[in-house]
């Protein structure tokens, strides 16, 4: 019998079990009985004695769930105790409990209340896995476990490496035939696809051991051979005899038809000649005796044949012998057993372990003071949502309380909204704990979470199926649909001025049943009239006055608003279809219910693809890819112009040089943030419909990356981690789960089994008709033997399946329960019959769905009877509407302008603001003209660092290759000489590098051994397929280094490179110096007025450097106590060094601008020198700037252009950088 359950004078003693229908206050009683129970309230219902909250174990499954328990009673105590002390009127149920005791107790009572909640943070309220580790450990003598036990937060590592060994163990010392039977029969080819296969079997009963693979192996390769050779023996005559059956009509003709046969045939023959292991599977059926018997015609005499005999027995070994149960059983007993042991040896137990083993503990024999024990230290335990209890959780809460003296034991929980099978709740012990339970059960039946009409829609709904064969959930009796009463809300929902039903179920205006998918199945026509109906509602809320909405009593109206809603899905497919819908109409959602790893986001192959370039940013090949990448979203014409432009390829992979040197220095988190903010990926993604959930992805798995960079040695070890982290993305932990993107007022999207103990205002079920198909074939398939013991099989039985469909329909059922049940007000349903049209009639699946077995009883029907159901329903029940599905509008409509809603726009009236950026002698240089090309009053280009920063020494010689064309390297000339040697970027920048290579050896040295430079450019030139111009390289360069350089004009001593020691000079000198509002005309205008004074050039474009300059000094050098700049260049200016005359190299310093290049190099050069040398002087320390144009170095003084700007001039563009000098 059941009992209403009166939480003032509920039996706080013995098993007691609740059901609490769904919005029934389940919570509210918990904390009342908890209140009575440190009270000691009760008389003959009371516990024997008051308790404080360490006695009191409250056990639930989540650590949310017991955050919420712990707050919401320290809440009820707090209040609790205010009402005694007369400071809180208290509710109904305070109220009465302070009517059933003594005005003169009510001290004391508040005293109690006070200290339990003070005591609360010590509150025996546990998830159940937490509370039997702390038994395990509390106890560890009486449980037999280790003291320092640790737990593993995940098993996937462990049960990778296991998997991996069980592959290695298993798999490796098989014959080639035996592996590729084996790989093909499970569909795998890697330990972690085996892994995924396997680890539904590893919870389930098995009722015997499985047979060693290589054993059925084995003897399926002997029967297999047997068939083979009786085949062979005779197969003229057997294929003779079944081919004459034919043509003299003892077979079948449609059944075997020639073509048919003597395709049979042909697999036959390569079968027997050992081209395959077997033939198809209509060969082995209709070749056989019993296949030919069966094939025969009215009158017919089937052929005989020892071959076709062998084919019978092999067909009945192969199903004897089948290979599929065996490989996943084996596998999934192999792999967790090698689990278990590594656990052991490193002392780690997982989740699931601490339940196995206090079990374990709990009924060893001899053990009974254990049990004991643990209820002397908690004599009362409350087990909250009761129903998702497993056997193993139930078999050790029944052993130490199920009825025991001076205990209690109370179970709470729904079994209609049982809906966890996959994480391991059973229905099957809820209903055992049932039947333990007895008389002794009690039920909560007042809804406070809905609207009294919309518990009355789902009381009708549900009462309907009370008619069926097997009630509304399938076990009739054990569970039974009570309606409940409803205590009703404050406020109600309106639309248009109207109280709409709150049940509305839309049906397809159609008599034939639709198909599941495709752009006029049931998904994507019920997503888009869910949609539709959303924008409809959302629209009538943004008008003014709100016509939809909530309104109190009082006529308050809040308007609906998109956080109001919630669409309840199955899966992730489902999910994408609304969602889809939405986004197109304009309504932003987020989708609460993502379980998929960050992992297998596109986001995360892209960003390997980043992380690869930033980690060899010398590999061209990694660089273009993380280019082409959809993150970065570059333009076919940027990534074109890349092929073209050698000096914009230059600049990119400087870029990601900078990114590589980033990642080292800092991390890699700051450097994809770098890379981001570069390319401007947030504000572009940002700006798109999924932007923000793509960026939410970036930034997560840059986190993670992060975290796990900590732990590894170097970008490529981070890189390898990942990429496996993508090729296993089932694997990862929690952590890896994607995170919610948004948490705005949103349209909510979520999976059903999420939405479980959750309310919304208005909940749409959109696709509450499709269900979880069972079919043979379909593997894994669940299902409970005559023990309630959890089975699995791949492809079992008839009667098996029969009960995996029924269990999975009774888990539909529920979970429909559980999705109507989360709505305050209003739900939506799109009911659809999917199916399809026979010429003997339709066929559909309605009533395999849980709504269909509510509405038909189990039984199949017509769209037009099931429609005519539907109809009949809406004309019965005030409060549910049947209707076709409507036409909605398209668009979200948006509010117009309203000079009402907002005030005029405040004036900014600050003098203006000054963009800080970073540039170089490339960004400065860049555009400029002519004095009679040039456009008066130009505006500045604010932009001009964009292209600039960060800066290299290799840009020198790209851009001079800018202005002169290449040569194609493979062409032969009679004559080889640096004068033929191939021009352009790459030519440039190789020379550039040589130079380089010889500065960190030693110019010294390398002029004295030239066999290093042989040695050199053979390992270099032929990268570039320079290979025949080793040694005319070599004989130049050598010759270069011991040339006499004039270094500036005037009388300063010549000098060569070969003078030069590593201490001597520092290549590839970088820096940085401040620029403060440098009018880029006044700079241009001192340059001009002291450098080749008079002579034309181009002119710089009008801008304001505010930032930092900054560049790569080629080379600075220290020459009898001088200091130099010197820089390379390998412009091509004529055929001979004749054309390498100062002159000539005046042109091209002018040309391209190398005068400024060259005062902004002495200018950080005399800014480095005066802050390091304690008695500086310019004109003492300074030699000056010396530029190599290298093709016509002789010793002449042709090729080197030196020059020392005036100490004025230099002084002038300090003041001017630093701000003391003006420059308006």
């Amino acid at each position: 019998m059941v009992h209403p359950l009166n939480p003032l004078t509920f039996p706080l003693h013995g098993t007691r079990l609740i059901e609490a229908s769904a919005g029934t206050g389940k919570t509210y009683t918990i904390a009342a009985l908890y209140v009575r129970l440190v009270l000691g309230h009760g008389d003959k219902n009371a516990f024997v004695r008051p308790l404080t909250p360490p006695e009191i174990l409250v056990v639930t499954f989540t650590n949310a769930a017991t955050q919420e328990l712990r707050d919401r009673i320290r809440s009820r105590l707090t209040q609790a105790a205010a009402f005694f002390r007369h400071q809180d009127p208290g509710d109904d149920f305070l109220v009465s409990l302070g009517e059933n005791c003594d005005e003169d107790t009510w001290p004391g009572n508040a005293r109690l209340l006070d200290q339990a909640a003070q005591w609360m943070d010590e509150a025996a309220i546990f998830t159940i896995h937490s509370w039997s580790q702390r038994m395990l450990k509390r106890y560890a003598f009486g449980s037999g476990s280790l003291f320092d036990l640790e737990l593993a937060p995940g098993e996937d590592q462990l049960m990778e490496q296991a998997a991996c060994d069980y592959w290695r163990a298993t798999f490796y010392p098989l014959p080639a035939s035996q592996l590729a039977m084996v790989l093909n029969t499970l569909g795998v080819t890697t330990p972690q696809a085996l892994l995924a296969k396997v680890r539904p079997f590893m919870g389930a009963h098995h009722p015997a051991p499985p047979r060693e693979p290589r054993e059925i192996l084995e003897q399926r390769e002997a029967v297999i051979e047997r068939a083979r050779q009786c085949w062979a023996s005779d197969f003229e005559k057997a294929a003779d005899l079944v081919r004459r059956a034919r043509t003299q009509k003892d077979l079948n003709g449609n059944k075997y038809r020639e073509a048919s046969l003597e395709k049979w045939l042909k697999e036959m023959k390569s079968w027997i000649a050992g081209k395959c292991e077997l033939p198809g599977e209509k060969a082995l059926v209709q070749l056989s005796a019993f296949g030919l018997a069966a094939g025969k015609s009215k009158k017919g005499v089937p052929p005989e044949h020892p071959a076709f005999d062998a084919l019978d027995a092999l067909n009945t070994a192969l199903e004897e012998l089948d290979l599929e149960p065996t490989l996943y059983v084996h596998g999934a007993g192999q792999i967790k057993a090698r689990v278990d042991r590594e656990k052991n040896r490193q002392a780690l137990v997982g989740f699931d372990d601490l339940l196995t083993q206090l079990e374990q503990a709990i009924h060893r024999p001899g053990n009974e003071q254990l049990p004991q024990m643990i209820r002397q230290q908690f004599p009362v335990a409350l087990v909250d949502e009761f129903q998702d209890t497993d056997p193993v959780q139930y078999s050790t809460l029944g052993t130490i309380y199920l009825n025991q003296p001076d205990t209690g034991f109370f179970m709470i929980g729904d079994p209609k909204q049982a809906i966890y099978a996959f994480r391991g709740a059973d229905i099957h012990t809820y209903l055992l704990a049932r039947k333990d339970a007895a008389d002794r059960l009690y039920t909560l039946d007042t809804n406070y979470r809905s609207a009294g009409d919309m518990v009355a829609a789902v009381n009708y709904f549900f009462d309907l199926a009370t008619v069926h064969e097997q009630g509304p959930f399938l076990f009739y009796d054990e569970i039974p649909f009570t309606p409940v009463k409803a205590r009703g809300r404050e406020d109600r929902f309106f639309v248009e001025d109207q109280f709409p039903r709150p049940l509305t179920l839309w049906k397809e205006d159609q008599e034939e049943p639709i198909t599941k998918t495709g752009d006029k199945g049931y998904i994507h026509h019920m997503a888009d009239v869910c949609a539709g109906e959303m924008v409809r509602l959302l629209n009538l809320a943004g008008q003014s006055p709100a016509q939809c909405g909530f309104k109190d009593r009082l006529g308050s109206i809040i308007p609906l608003t998109p956080g109001d809603m919630a669409i309840l899905v199955r899966n992730k497919t489902e999910a994408a279809a609304v969602r889809q819908a939405l986004d197109h109409r304009g309504v932003r959602t987020v989708y609460l219910s993502d379980k998929r790893s960050v992992f297998e986001s596109p986001e995360a192959l892209d960003l390997l693809y980043l992380l690869r370039a930033c980690a060899s940013p010398g590999n061209a090949g990694y660089i273009k890819t993380a280019l082409g990448t959809d993150l970065l979203d570059l333009s076919f014409a940027f990534l074109d112009n890349l092929t073209m432009d050698e000096l914009a390829w230059e600049a990119e992979g400087e870029r990601f040089r900078q990114y590589h040197l980033i990642w080292h220095h800092n991390g890699v988190l700051p450097m994809v943030r770098a890379l981001l903010r570069d390319f401007k990926v947030p504000a572009r993604l940002l700006a798109t419909s999924m932007g923000e959930r793509r960026l939410t992805n970036v930034l997560h798995l840059a986190e993670l990356i992060q975290a796990k960079a900590m732990s590894l040695d170097g970008e490529h070890a981070v890189i390898r981690w990942f990429t496996r982290q993508l090729g296993t993305p089932d694997t990862v932990s929690d952590e890896g789960i994607l995170r919610l993107e948004s948490d705005e007022n949103l349209v909510k999207v979520v999976t059903i089994h999420k939405s479980k103990g959750l309310e919304y205002p208005l909940v749409f079920l959109p696709f509450i008709c499709s269900h979880r198909k069972v079919a043979a074939g379909k593997s894994p398939v669940f299902w409970h033997d005559e023990q309630g013991r959890r089975q699995v099989g791949i492809n079992p039985g008839d009667t098996e399946l029969e009960k995996a469909a029924q269990e999975a329909l009774a888990e539909d059922l529920r979970l429909l329960y559980v999705a109507m049940t989360r709505a305050c007000h209003a739900c939506f349903l799109g009911m659809g019959v999917v199916g399809k049209m026979l010429k003997k009639g339709e066929t559909n699946e309605f009533h395999c769905s849980g709504i269909g077995h509510v509405i038909t009883g189990g039984k199949e029907h017509t769209t037009r009877e099931i429609f005519q159901l539907l109809d009949n329903m809406g004309q019965n029940c005030d409060d549910i509407c049947v209707t076709v599905a409507p036409e909605c509008p398209d668009m979200l409509e948006t509010p117009g302008d309203s000079t009402e809603l907002f005030a005029p726009a405040r004036h900014f009236s600050h003098p203006g603001w000054q963009r800080w950026f970073i540039t170089s002698y490339s960004g400065i240089s860049d555009g400029a003209t002519m004095p009679d090309t040039h456009v008066p009053g130009k505006a500045p280009d604010a932009d001009m660092a964009d292209s600039d920063s960060p800066d290299s020494a290799r840009a020198d010689q790209l851009m001079e290759a800018e202005f002169e064309p290449g040569t194609d390297s493979a062409i032969i000339t009679p004559a080889r000489s640096i004068h033929t040697f191939a021009r352009g970027p790459e030519p440039g920048t190789f020379l550039h590098d040589l130079f380089e290579w010889a500065a960190k050896q030693g110019f010294d040295i390398v002029a004295k051994n030239p066999g290093m430079i042989q040695e050199h450019l053979s390992l270099v030139c032929p990268r570039h397929g320079w290979e025949e111009w080793v040694e005319p390289l070599a004989n130049w360069f050598h010759q270069l280094l011991l040339t006499p350089l004039h270094l500036t004009m005037g009388s300063d001593p010549f000098m060569s490179l070969s003078h030069l020691d590593r201490h001597a000079c520092y290549a590839e000198m970088e820096f940085m110096f401040s620029a403060t509002h440098v009018d880029t005309r006044s700079l241009d205008q001192a340059v001009n007025g002291t450098l080749l004074a008079g002579v034309r050039r181009p002119l710089l474009k009008r801008n304001r450097l505010n930032g930092m300059v900054k560049g790569f000094m080629d080379l600075v050098f220290v020459f009898q106590e001088k200091y130099y700049v010197m820089d390379y260049k390998s412009n091509y200016l004529g055929e001979d060094n004749a054309h390498y005359t100062r002159q000539a190299m005046g042109d091209a310093m002018l040309a391209h601008r190398y005068d400024l290049q060259l005062v902004l190099y002495n200018l950080a050069l005399h800014r480095l020198l005066k802050s390091r040398l304690p008695d500086y002087d310019y004109d003492i320390h300074v030699g000056g700037a010396v530029y190599l144009f290298l093709r016509g170095v002789d010793g002449t003084g042709n090729g080197v252009y030196g020059e020392r700007p005036p100490r004025a001039l230099v002084e002038k563009l300090d003041g001017m950088f630093t701000g003391k000098v003006s420059t308006l």
